[in-house]
């Protein structure tokens, strides 16, 4: 099958009984194949000196179909120029391998983040906590690192304030970066091999509005989004005495696209990447459904969640008759994938009055309000996309009613 790949034909390939492939129409070569899992990879065949060679540029999803074909047209030059990239590229790993066996640093930068950029959707954040939150390892031989060195820097940094949960995160992508480094022979064992986790609370207190609270964020949402679009029509005024074009405006009833970002939050109970990897085409405001595609999730797994009144007005009006367009959150300055809101959130934070409250937070609202209406937790679970129940078992507090039914059956034998 060939076609010209792009992000909406590519989203749309669905898994067969056995493996197959689509064929781009326009780089020579660059093709996605599909296996029978699901997993969509990135490869350019090529032919250098009468062989027929493979290279895998990357899985769908942690690229993107435009990162694709830039990499695959900068490869065919490469073979253009008489290059043997997959050659190339062994080659260099070879060296990256021959020096990997030093520091930390240089084992992350020539093996580590190269392969994390194309197979994990968290490589920032890992990247992040490596060479900030371990900046003092960089230059210390793997195998010389001890369990000893991380107990010392999470104890130094309780003391700052961090949570034991958010220490938990941190070691783990530390030790992810050593497991790989024993998994590809450049160590014999990760030093951090069988390091307990620090203790933490099994039913951590959940975060989520008051009526009042609510009441406030929607207030500042509204004052916010009306305050917005008094400047924008000012400075319509201002450009159309002179004559000069401005680009439409996206909805008539939205400013941009922060309110109806949080409104979609509260009533999906979307994480933050999600929402800002959702696309047009995940969305069926017919059937009112929204679709969270597993190369965007964290679980990894395709959930279905049902519009609420609120969400589907909310898509309504923000989309309009842009159902054929591809991100529902582009960013308002690039038009791309939107990298986050820090900014626009903490003034709204600061409009609404609301102390403690994260954008996370907004997930939990929305697990919270579930429960307390007697939705079970298993259904909630699926909502929300966790793996576990256990994971969901963290807002059962909020349903007291299910303890107070126990307790009642030993009331009733008490009576007799």
């Amino acid at each position: 099958m060939n076609t010209k790949l792009t992000a909406s034909k590519v989203a749309a390939l669905r898994s067969e009984s056995s493996r197959y492939r689509v064929w781009d129409s326009e780089i020579q070569g660059f093709h996605v194949r599909i296996t029978p899992s699901g997993r969509k990879t990135f490869v350019l065949t090529y032919r250098f000196q009468g062989f027929v060679k493979e290279y895998t540029i990357g899985i769908y999803g942690n690229l993107t179909v435009e990162e694709a074909r830039r990499l695959a047209k900068k490869l065919s030059g490469k073979v253009a120029d008489n290059i043997d990239v997959s050659a190339q590229r062994k080659a260099i790993n070879a060296e990256a391998y021959k020096n990997a066996r030093g520091s930390l640093e240089r084992f992350y930068s020539d093996m580590y983040l190269p392969w994390a950029e194309a197979n994990l959707k968290g490589h920032k954040e890992t990247s992040r906590t490596i060479k900030t939150d371990f900046k003092h390892l960089l230059n210390r031989n793997l195998a010389a690192i001890t369990q000893w060195d991380v107990q010392k820097w999470a104890s130094d940094m309780q003391k700052k304030g961090l949570k034991n949960t958010t220490l938990n995160r941190r070691i783990a992508s530390l030790k992810g970066v050593l497991s790989k480094a024993k998994e590809w022979g450049v160590i014999e064992l990760s030093p951090l091999a069988g390091m307990k986790s620090l203790r933490t609370d099994n039913a951590p207190n959940v975060r989520y509005l008051s009526d009042k609270e609510k009441e406030r964020l929607y207030s500042a949402l509204s004052t916010r989004n009306e305050s917005k679009k008094l400047a924008r029509q000012s400075h319509e005024n201002w450009a159309s005495k002179r004559n000069i074009k401005l680009k439409p405006s996206i909805s008539v009833v939205y400013s941009d696209y922060l309110m109806p970002l949080v409104l979609l939050a509260i009533n999906t109970g979307m994480r933050r990447g999600e929402i800002f990897n959702l696309r047009w085409s995940d969305i069926d405001l017919d059937k009112r459904l929204l679709t969270v595609r597993g190369e965007i999730s964290k679980s990894g797994y395709t959930r279905h969640i049902p519009l609420t009144i609120e969400a589907y007005r909310c898509l309504e009006s923000w989309g309009g008759d842009k159902a054929s367009k591809d991100l529902v959150f582009p960013s308002p300055r690039t038009g791309k994938r939107l990298d986050n809101i820090n900014s626009s959130w903490e003034t709204l934070m600061k409009l609404a009055k609301l102390d403690n409250f994260r954008f996370h937070d907004l997930r939990h609202h929305f697990a919270s309000s579930l429960v307390m209406r007697g939705v079970d937790l298993n259904t909630v679970r699926e909502l929300l996309g966790h793996r576990d129940l256990k994971t969901t078992l963290c807002y059962a507090h909020l349903a007291p009613e299910h303890k107070a039914a126990a307790i009642s059956l030993l009331n009733s034998d008490a009576a007799s």
